[in-house]
Formats: C-alpha cells, structure tokens, sequence
C-alpha cells in the first residue's frame, strides 16, 4: 500500500494545467469554462461519478482568478464540497491550498492532516479514495481548457492517459467491502468512457503535429476499443432499466461514428486494419457506413445534441458534403443547446459559407444568372459570432474574416461595398493570428492580404501575402492560387514607389515567386508571367546595376527561369550576365547573388553557343587557373586520370581549361598551405570533389575555407560519392556525379564558360 500512496499526490493545482500556468493570459478563457461548467455540472454527469472531478475543476478555475471575491467563492465552493464528500482528497488538497493563499494557518493545517491521514490508512476504502482521485485527476488534465500548441496538447492527453490507466488499475484490485462499495463495473465504465474521450482527442491532435502514421494506429484503434466496450456495457444495463446509461451509450456512438468518418484516408492506409471489436453484430452496420453510428445515437438518446454536431460535422467533411443534412443535424443540436455549444456553431457557420461560395463560384462561371444568397453570409455571420464568443479556434476565426469580407465586396464586380464589415474582416483575422499557431496560417495571412488590398493598404497586404506563401506548402493547390495572387498583385503596382510601395517590395515579390515555381508543376505559371512583364523585370535589374544593389540584380534570376524568344531580349541577358560578370572582378557587392547564376545558361534554350576558343587563364594574365581542383588523397586516381581529361584534352572545337592540380602543380619546396592560398586566390574557380574521405579531411577543410573568400558562383561542389556536406557549403547546388559514368561533363563546362558572357 506504501506505493500507492507515492503514486497518489492529491490535487490539480501541481498538474501544470494551462489554467494555473498561463491565468493572465487566460482570464477571460477561464471565466467562460468555469460559467459553462456551473451550467452543465449536474445535466452532463447522470452518473455522479465524475461530478466530484468537475466540481474540483470548477473550483480551480475559481480560484486561479485574481479577484478577492473569486478566492472567497472558491473557498466556499471547496467547503460545501468538503461537507457533501469528507473523504475526497483532491478537495481536501484544495482546501489546505485555499487557506494556504489566505494565511489561515490554522485551517491550512487541520485539513493537511486529515489529508495525511487518509493518504497513510491501508484498506479498501482507502485504495478506493486513490483510484477515484486518479480518475478525477486524469479528467482535470484531459478536459481542462486546451493549451497553447498541439504538441503541448498531446503530451497532456498523454498524461491523461496514463492517471485514468493507474486509477482503473487500482480500482480493479478492490475487493467488495462492507464499509465501503468498490468501484463497480459501471464506474469504471464511466472513467473508461473518458478514457475513450481523451484517446480519440490525442489522436485528432496527433493528425496535425509531425508524426508517421503507423504511430497512430495504437492511439486510434485503442479508443475504438474503449468505445465499443462502454458500448456494450451500457447497451446492457440499459436493457435492465438504469435509465441514465442511455447518455453515455449515446455519447459513445456519436464518437464512434466521428473517429470513423474523421478519419477515412488513415483507415485507407495499406497497413492499417480495424480492431476486431468491430466485427461484432452489433457494429456491423456502423463498419460497413459509419453514419449509421449518428444515427444509432439519436436513436438512444434523442436529446443528445452531441451526436446532432458531431453527425453535422461528418456531414460538413469534403468527403460527404452533404450540407442540407448537416444543417438539419446542426439545428437541432442548437435547438436543444442554444449556449455553450461552440462545435454546432462552427459547423453551421462552415455549412453556410460553404453554400454561400459555392453560389458565388456558379454565378461567377456563369453557369447560374441567379446571384448568391447573401442571407447565408449573414446567417454565418451570426454563428461567427457565437464562436467568438466560445473562444474560437485559428481556423474559425479565419473563416469569419472571410465571410465579413464576402460581405464587403460585391459578388459581381468584385468592388467595395462596405468597409465596415472588411474593417471588422481584419479585426477577426488579427485575433487569429494572436492565437497560437496563427502566424503560420496561411490561409489567415491570405485573407488578411485581401482584406487589405481592398482598404488599398498595400503594403500591409503584401506583407501578409508574402507571408502566406512562405507558410504554404509548395504542394499545395492554396500556394498555387496565392502565387497567381502575387503575380496579379505585382501587375497592379508595377514597380514605381508611386503608390506608396517601395521598389524592394516588387524585387522581394517576384524572388518569393521564383522559388515557390521553380518546380516544373508551377513553370507553365511563370512563363508567361517573366515574358509578359520582361520590361519590368529588366528595368529593376538595370537599376540594380547603376544603383550596384546586387539585391535588385538577383532579379536576373528570374528573367533568365525561362527562355526569351526575340533577339532584343536575349541581347539584354547577354549584357546584364556580362556586367555582372566584369562587377565581380572588382567588387564583392555581388557576393550574394545566388550561386545558382551559371545554371541561368542551361535555361536560355535558345542562347546562342558559347565561345570555343582558349581560356579566361590563357587571355587574363590577372588568372593562372581557369579551376583548381581540391579532393581527397583517395581521389587522386579519378582525378587525374577522368577529370583532368575531360577539362585539358577535351573534344575538338572545345575549350581545353587550365586546371591547378596540387599534387602536379605546386612548386616543390614551398609551404603546401601559402600555395593553396594563392593558386586558390589566382583561380576562377574552385572545384570541390565531395567523398566522404573529402569531407573528414582537415586540409581539405582548409581548402573550402580558402574557396569561400570568393564570389559564391565561383565555387562548384561536385558531389563524387554520397556524403553529408560541411554546413558551411551545404546551402549551394553541387554537380551530382553519385551515380556513375556517363558523367554531366556538359554541365560541368557551361559553368566554367559563365565568364565570357
């Protein structure tokens, strides 16, 4: 017993729950979660089991508020406790805590002992008081108000877990008593259902934290189980006339059918199989079309409005969409909870824009002459509303922007209407980004972008468009809109400062929009866009150059992503490539410059042939070395033997380059490390021949140090054996030779050419 009670420590206060440690940041948050408990405690817990848990939560909640007037209800809330349950040692916990914080000594310690003693006494009513203080703790942790981010979410409900695993544990060990009932099977069955409850929240939390899926498959197929078996147990004793274990029944079925429908591609995975539990006769119908569980739930218990939402909810899903049923189940769980019941308001409030925009899509393709109903909009506005007021989530507080912006432009020309309601747009869509996880939505940043624009705020606009791209997956179909949304944005503003927007912001614009496309999925968007726009882009990079803003001259990155077709064009990148080239010789302004450049070369399908005659090294006497060559001791042989041959004895009609080869061409006699120095410093370029003997070598080391004194376009990693690059190269394009002859020497080639442009 002496374990037990080490396993025991009374109390939510040392459970670091987000109430007790963020209450300034949460007093509102906490003030709305103790109301609706002081409303639900009685109607939620037909059981009476968990009703000490959420009358000790409640009082938590109480006395983590910083008026006198919260600690004096607090106080009197854990005495009326303490008269109804003595024997409760969370309450007893929270009372010594409460006099405590008011200095009454004497109080403090006539509880402490009472605690003591009931901690210290072997029996088993004793072990009993253990278990249900467990439970109730595991409770406090799983429903508590939620915490900042989804992993420290998830590690809670981990937590959860584990407190409601030792409190069944240990109430399973009891033995009838005649002082005291055991925890009976259908206590334990109630805790089990909130077990149930916190499995299925951990693993909705763990779809959108990094975890591989198979990590899921305990998480998810454990709360099927615990489902299915409170099912069953309450199924039964139903049938026997307890009335009252219709609500957990029903509750059980309602997220069963939501953990079914939730999550139809992961139970799509080839790895995945149901739990057998499903195979029963009594879950047949629910395996086969898990809607049939909503549906078996309202039967149960027909003034469940948590199955009306949580069947909304799977209605709502892309999946399904099937909104008129969804409104249908929405309503009525309204109608039996019209307050508190922030997941119905959130769907309906879905349901409607959902509609809403699905008119306007129609209306604008023209396959509709009937302009969208703006009564949805208002309609969404409303349940908006009711969620703010529950303390609405990122995604919720993003989707009431969006509807107060709909209801600030007009459907058919797109132009303002109302201010105020985009004014109150950006009011909702500041408080997401405030919340956590906000400022990397990029669908939040994207309708704040919107919203700004039309308040022709154009630089706060494209802040958060940039924004949204960074946060957007490059995969994703929302990061292809929100580049053609840049596009268009720097269309309209061109790349004057007239309206207010510096030229930085244009040259930053169209660098974010290079990267997202670079991909071949994105290039028939970028192609027309640099063709159509050449002028613009060529004025910003000939402003760089006389201004010598290598940042503005990075935008040659983005004229040469595609291959020009006049002569004029391709003219202008000559002589934009040929100033670069001639500024690097006597400045190290252009440094920064990707070093991607040369590979622009490879894009300019249409550029005329690069010159075939003798070398930079044989025409500048400023140059020794055309490359010189750093590898491995290991390396030699291929080096000398393949490399040198393709570089100094190439192909006829081709260029033969002056290679610096240390063990050939060092003098003999002097210090190997003051001829690195200079044959490096005397080189147009530096060739890396990455191995992964290469890469533990301290000279060779030195040799990447020395390289990276020049220009980073000069310096050419090329990548012989797999290895893991030095951090200090890892950010630059190597050459990929890892899988074998036939080797890209052409590639290789055109780079070296890139000063004669």
């Amino acid at each position: 017993m002496a374990t037990i009670s080490k396993m025991c420590q009374p109390g939510f206060l040392h459970l670091q729950l987000s109430a007790v440690d963020s209450a300034p940041a949460f007093i509102k948050k906490i003030k709305h979660h103790r109301d609706e408990l002081k409303v639900d405690i009685y109607s939620k817990y037909p059981s009476g089991y968990e009703v000490n848990a959420a009358q000790n939560l409640l009082g938590v909640y109480t006395l983590v508020l910083p008026d006198l007037d919260d600690q004096i209800e607090a106080r009197t809330h854990f005495e009326d406790m303490h008269k109804n349950m003595p024997e409760s040692l969370n309450t007893l916990a929270h009372l010594c805590q409460v006099y405590k914080d008011m200095h009454r000594n004497k109080e403090e310690m006539k509880f402490a002992e009472m605690l003591d003693i009931l901690l210290q006494e072997n029996s088993d009513s004793s072990q009993l008081r253990k278990a249900r203080c467990l439970a109730e703790q595991g409770y406090a942790i799983a429903f508590e108000i939620h915490a900042k981010d989804n992993a420290s979410n998830a590690r809670r409900y981990k937590k959860a877990v584990g407190f409601f695993k030792r409190a069944l544990t240990l109430g399973q060990k009891l033995e009838p008593s005649t002082k005291l009932s055991p925890m009976t099977d259908d206590e334990q069955m109630v805790w089990k259902h909130y077990l149930a409850m916190t499995y299925n929240r951990l693993d909705n939390i763990q779809k959108e934290i990094p975890i591989p899926t198979e990590d899921r498959f305990e998480t998810y197929n454990t709360g099927l189980l615990l489902f299915c078996e409170v099912i069953c147990f309450f199924n039964n004793i139903r049938s026997q006339g307890y009335e009252w274990a219709k609500v957990y029944e029903s509750r059980s079925w309602a997220n069963l059918g939501h953990m079914l429908t939730r999550n139809e591609k992961f139970l799509a995975h080839e790895n995945y199989c149901l739990p057998d539990c499903l195979n029963q006769n009594i879950f047949q119908k629910v395996r086969d079309n898990p809607f049939v569980a909503f549906e078996i739930a309202i039967k149960v218990d027909d003034t469940n409005f948590m199955a009306y939402s949580r069947a909304g909810c799977a209605y709502n899903r892309a999946n399904y969409a099937d909104y008129e049923k969804a409104l249908k189940m929405l309503n009525r769980s309204i109608e039996l909870k019209p307050t508190s019941n922030w997941l119905a308001y959130s769907a309906r409030m879905n349901a409607y824009l959902f509609l809403y925009e699905k008119q306007l899509k129609q209306f604008s393709n023209q396959d509709s002459v009937k302009p969208p109903d703006r009564v949805l909009l208002n309609k969404a506005a409303e349940d908006g509303k009711h969620c703010h007021s529950n303390d609405s989530s990122v995604i919720d507080l993003t989707r009431v922007g969006r509807i107060f912006y709909l209801l600030g432009v007009d459907p058919q020309s797109n132009e303002v209407i109302d201010e105020g309601n985009l004014h109150n747009a950006v009011d909702y869509l500041k408080v997401a980004l405030r919340r956590p996880g906000g400022f990397e939505s990029a669908s939040t940043h994207s309708c704040l972008a919107s919203c700004l624009w039309k308040l022709q705020k154009f630089k706060g606009a494209l802040a958060h468009l940039l924004k949204a791209v960074e946060c957007a997956s490059a995969n994703d179909d929302d990061a292809k809109l929100l580049i053609k949304y840049l596009f268009e944005s720097y269309t309209k503003l061109g790349t004057s400062s007239d309206d207010g927007v510096p030229e930085s912001y244009s040259m930053f614009i169209l660098n974010v929009c290079y990267k997202e496309l670079r991909s071949d999925e994105f290039q028939s968007e970028l192609k027309p866009f640099t063709q159509n726009y050449a002028n613009e882009l060529f004025e910003i990079c000939d402003f760089g150059l006389k201004s010598k803003c290598a940042e503005y001259v990075s935008v040659i990155e983005i004229i040469t992503a595609v291959p020009f077709q006049t002569k004029q064009d391709l003219q202008r990148v000559s002589d934009i490539l040929q100033q670069i080239a001639e500024m690097r010789q006597t400045t190290t302004e252009y440094n920064s410059i990707p070093s991607s450049i040369p590979a622009y070369i490879e894009n300019l399908v249409t550029y005329p042939q690069l010159p075939k005659g003798p070398s930079k090294a044989s025409l500048d006497s400023s140059v020794d070395y055309d490359v010189y060559v750093s590898y491995s001791s290991n390396d030699c042989d291929w080096v000398t033997r393949i490399l040198r041959s393709h570089l100094e004895d190439p192909e006829p009609g081709r260029i033969k380059f002056k290679t610096c080869l240390p063990d050939r061409d060092f003098q003999l006699g002097k210090s190997i490390f003051k001829s690195r120095v200079h044959s490096i410093e005397k080189s147009c370029h530096v060739l890396l021949i990455l191995t992964p003997e290469y890469v533990s070598d301290k000279l060779c080391q030195y040799e990447i140090d020395q390289a990276l004194t020049k220009p980073r376009d000069s310096i050419i990693p090329l990548l012989l054996h797999k290895c893991k690059l030095p951090k200090t190269i890892s950010q630059l394009a190597a050459l990929d030779f890892t899988s074998g002859p036939p080797y890209d020497w052409d590639r290789l080639r055109k780079h070296l050419q890139m000063n004669y442009l």
